[in-house]
């Protein structure tokens, strides 16, 4: 029986995020104001994808000629 009642939260719970997920895809791709939100974040993770490789470049630079230490 306690297995029983565990399965249907189980159930519920996939159930509301299934929905939420779902709300949230009609919202991005059916609306307006939804597909500018998905263009205005594709701009801003382009920006940070070139800017994680500044900063990578930065550090391989920073490991590869290390400081003379005690000057």
């Amino acid at each position: 029986m306690k297995n029983q009642k565990n399965d249907s939260h189980n159930f519920w719970s996939g159930y509301a995020l299934g929905m939420l997920g779902g709300s949230l895809l009609v919202y991005a791709f059916a609306t307006k104001k939804g597909r500018d939100t998905i263009v205005k974040i594709l701009k801003h993770t382009d920006t940070v994808e070139n800017n994680i490789e500044d900063i990578l470049s930065l550090i391989q630079n920073k490991l590869s000629s290390p400081e003379k230490e005690g000057e």
